[in-house]
């Protein structure tokens, strides 16, 4: 009984929320399609995924550790895929990396599934709640003309 109280009494005093890790998944609808047109800050193609579902409508603050797994198509053939997690709002100014860069570094061919799994940790939080200042950017590497992915599966998880 004493150990009960002990335990109920921590709850209180550090919050519910801090000893239990609020951990969820979200999936896009699909089939998902994701158009990355040329950037016109760098020679690649790049597509941003945003809408409230990709994070569950949450802020994104420092020290979050999310699962990315991804299972896609592309319509033409290209070098690579890099992946990172933005804050493209203007109190960002525009472009604020939360976290660190994914690489898909072997080619990818047009028309082959591909299925991949990725874990970010971010380093800095978002601005605010808003879908532009909490998404995932997907930047082709290689690219000559623009490319579409087609996710048959999207879904991020936040683990910690």
């Amino acid at each position: 009984m004493k150990k009960l109280w002990m335990v109920l009494l921590a709850l209180l005093v550090i919050g519910i929320e801090t000893v239990a890790a609020q951990v969820w998944t979200t999936s896009s609808p699909l089939p998902y399609q994701l158009k990355l047109p040329r950037n016109q800050y760098s020679p690649g193609f790049q597509g941003v995924v945003a809408g409230s579902w990709v994070f569950k409508g949450n802020q994104i603050k420092a020290g979050e550790t999310y699962e990315l797994e991804i299972t896609f198509k592309s319509n033409r053939d290209f070098q690579g895929l890099d992946i990172i997690i933005v804050d493209g709002s203007e109190k960002a100014n525009w472009w604020a990396e939360l976290s660190d860069w994914a690489k898909i570094e072997e080619p990818i061919p047009a028309n082959t599934e591909i299925t991949k799994k990725f874990t970010f940790t971010t380093t800095k939080g978002a601005t605010s709640k808003e879908n532009r200042a909490n998404q995932i950017v997907f930047d082709s590497q290689g690219a000559t003309r623009e490319v579409t992915l087609t996710f048959s599966k999207f879904s991020v998880t936040r683990v910690q």
